[in-house]
């Protein structure tokens, strides 16, 4: 179960990961309607881990951890290599330095950089913690794989909902509202979910919120500080993820374990849930505040 349920973690982390590698070229093809390519491109992870939660489940039991990887990474290989090669850039980017460290003179570009850093932590440990979560209430391995893929789903359908919504009420503000239903979710639904019912809920709301933060930050990072620099700018932005993406559900796991573990009862998850809550709300803080450094109209499109 524990091998599961890292596994699934690992490919979801894999599948937003490999996303942001081309989520600069959209911006060189679209404009109007930036945001909405942005989400479709990023739907295409959601799917693909919902269809890998089960996939790899399956393999676990019956081939064991490495077989399922070997079999895994055929199947990145043989799709990502026409997809690589496919891949153009419609205008040649000017290439700038690894680090352009002008933009960190720039208010909102800290705000959004610190911002979303603190957001990364939290986005992971719904799926680090449902198969174990479902355990705990007396679920089979089988219906936390189907709470994980729900929310790969959930991400997918968020990320194309997000795209929309971008465009129509603007990307920073879009990037806030999945940041204040992640914070929700967290703090006020999966702490009180102990049937199917509100967990299934809990899935649906949190996966479309965490997919839309994945898909809607190219498009903020692009809108605000332009096509030209949207690469190294979401690079560096990038970057900083790197603590949310290694250390964000270990920590929930900690907490777990310091308040009795996985046989400590349910009240020893909620500590590690009140966590994840509280750093998407801190996130939101912070977007927040680079908003109202772009526009301090409420009604602003931003």
């Amino acid at each position: 179960m524990l091998r599961v349920m890292h596994s699934t973690q690992s490919i979801l982390q894999l599948t937003s990961n490999t996303s942001q590698v081309i989520s600069t070229v959209p911006s060189q093809y679209f404009s109007t309607r930036r945001g909405l390519a942005n989400g479709f491109m990023f739907a295409g992870s959601g799917f693909g881990g919902a269809a890998i939660s089960f996939a790899l489940d399956s393999l676990i039991q019956k081939l064991g951890v490495a077989w399922a990887y070997r079999i895994l990474g055929l199947m990145t290989l043989s799709t990502g290599l026409p997809a690589a090669w496919l891949m153009k850039e419609r205008i040649p980017v000017e290439r700038r330095q690894f680090i352009e460290w002008k933009l960190f003179k720039s208010p909102t570009f800290v705000l959004i950089f610190v911002g979303s850093a603190i957001g990364t932590f939290p986005l992971f440990v719904p799926p680090f913690f449902i198969p174990l979560y479902m355990r705990s209430l007396g679920f089979s391995t089988n219906a936390g794989a189907g709470l994980v893929a729900g929310f790969s789903l959930s991400s997918a359908a968020g990320r194309i909902i997000s795209g929309f919504a971008s465009d129509k009420v603007g990307s920073i503000n879009t990037v806030l509202a999945s940041l204040v239903l992640t914070a929700v979710t967290m703090l006020a639904i999966w702490p009180t979910s102990t049937t199917l019912g509100p967990l299934i809920a809990f899935v649906i709301i949190n996966g479309a919120a965490n997919g839309a933060f994945f898909s809607t930050m190219p498009t903020a990072i692009s809108k605000v500080f332009g096509s030209a620099r949207v690469a190294v700018a979401m690079s560096m932005v990038v970057t900083g993820w790197v603590g949310g993406y290694l250390m964000g559900a270990p920590i929930a796991g900690y907490i777990l374990e310091g308040f009795g573990g996985v046989d400590g009862g349910l009240h020893a998850y909620r500590p590690a849930m009140f966590y994840a809550g509280a750093l998407a709300l801190a996130s939101g803080v912070f977007i927040l505040a680079a908003r109202f450094c772009i526009n301090r109209s409420l009604l602003a499109v931003v």
